[in-house]
């Protein structure tokens, strides 16, 4: 399935996704225009970063009620309209480990055709949760996403 060039503005992927999760659209998630609203697709990404740190496997280290690692930036550009029948998947991909960041690239596709319908980069800073600064990244995260991403940064 080859998918579409993006526009100049999107982010582009450096390597292959790893992580593709299916996603479902929701009646509420269809505007007044008969498309998927804007604000749904970072609800879209959420649930493809929780998977992607599911296939980690850091996840178990994490209380979600006091999460350790927190947003810091969202750049999205949205390329394509999408309605309501067509089946979607979040491609989802770490772009970038800094020392106390790292860098999630996303692409929501038509999972049919292929067609990129929006990417966005989010930057996620550690936080030590005593005393709420951002703190280094723990090498169990980092030999993580070196395992999975399957390459060094």
């Amino acid at each position: 399935m080859e998918q579409q060039s993006h526009s100049s503005h999107a982010i582009q992927a450096q390597f292959p996704f790893r992580c593709k999760t299916p996603v479902q659209l929701r009646f509420n998630d269809i505007d007044a225009l008969g498309h998927v609203n804007n604000s749904i697709y970072f609800e879209l990404m959420d649930l493809a970063k929780t998977d992607y740190f599911s296939r980690l496997g850091v996840d178990q280290e994490i209380d979600w009620r006091h999460p350790p690692i927190i947003i810091a930036n969202v750049n999205c550009s949205f390329l394509v309209q999408t309605h309501s029948d067509e089946r979607l998947e979040v491609l989802t991909q770490c772009q970038h480990i800094g020392n106390k960041s790292l860098t999630l690239l996303q692409e929501v596709v038509n999972s049919a055709t292929g067609e990129v319908k929006c990417t966005c980069a989010t930057v996620m800073v550690n936080l030590d949760t005593t005393t709420g600064m951002p703190s280094p990244l723990p090498q169990v995260w980092r030999d993580a996403i070196v395992a999975f991403e399957q390459h060094e940064y």
